[in-house]
């Protein structure tokens, strides 16, 4: 740093120079520092690594969140909250610490899935977090992912559900979607609706659809969505009041299947 002697204070920039006048009246001038970095510097130096692996990861999850919250499509566009998609990335990436067969930055969701930790952390992920199930469902539910059946016994409407204000009419809805998350590809089968008012007498409720043609990893899906209806017109409540939750997973080589247990 070089000190400028003169009758008058210099101040500002001139091409690579700075000129500083302190707090104390000195003035100094000295070369502008170079700051960042290249592209090639980024990419040469080690000590980037981890970023690059993390971005590398990042883009991955980000690329395979797409087909996963197209998965159940139907019921995202009744039960959604506005964190819906980074709440997946953050799963998929989680997920993905399970494959322990690669180092960062190349690890995968088809190596990552083969470990029933991962399979296991996709269970009771909402669509809309502000509704989860176990909040909305008050009773267990009877889940048999391999025969794509749920089950509710003895269902009374008006006390086995938390009710939002002004709704009257509730509708059940599951699905079963085979991910094929290695080829970016998926099939989603739905079932009928179970319509049912606040009223509705105690029954047995119970939800079905067709099997996938493939077999990859089977998730089940349920939908509880609310609606005020008054003489022959029904409203559908915001989505924020409903729910979608994944309550089952299955392949052909799980052993234990994962009931739901509000």
């Amino acid at each position: 740093m070089a000190k400028v002697i003169a009758p008058f204070k210099i101040k500002g920039t001139l091409d690579d120079l700075n000129y500083v006048v302190t707090a104390d009246g000195n003035n100094y001038v000295r070369m502008k520092g170079k700051t960042g970095i290249t592209a090639a510097q980024f990419k040469a130096n080690p000590i980037f690594d981890p970023i690059r692996q993390q971005a590398q990861e990042f883009k991955y999850c980000v690329h395979k969140s797409k087909i996963f919250r197209s998965l159940a499509s139907n019921f995202n566009t009744i039960a959604k909250d506005g964190s819906f998609a980074g709440r997946v990335n953050k799963l998929l990436l989680e997920i993905l610490e399970e494959d322990l067969t690669e180092s960062k930055g190349k690890r995968t969701l088809d190596q990552a899935l083969k470990t029933q930790e991962a399979k296991e952390a996709l269970l009771y992920f909402e669509s809309n977090k502000l509704r989860p199930l176990r909040q909305v469902l008050k009773t267990t539910a009877t889940i048999i992912p391999e025969k794509q059946t749920i089950t509710l016994t003895n269902f009374n409407s008006q006390n086995d559900l938390d009710w939002p204000e002004g709704a009257n009419e509730v509708r059940f809805c599951m699905a079963t979607a085979n991910w094929d998350y290695q080829n970016d590809s998926f099939e989603t089968c739905y079932s009928d609706e179970i319509i049912l008012n606040k009223e509705s007498e105690t029954q047995t409720l119970t939800l079905t659809t067709n099997k996938p043609l493939e077999n990859h990893l089977h998730l089940t899906f349920l939908s509880i969505y609310f609606a005020t209806k008054e003489r022959k017109k029904v409203k559908l409540l915001h989505r924020k009041f409903n729910s979608c939750t994944i309550v089952a997973y299955y392949t052909s080589t799980d052993e234990t299947l994962k009931p739901l247990n509000p």
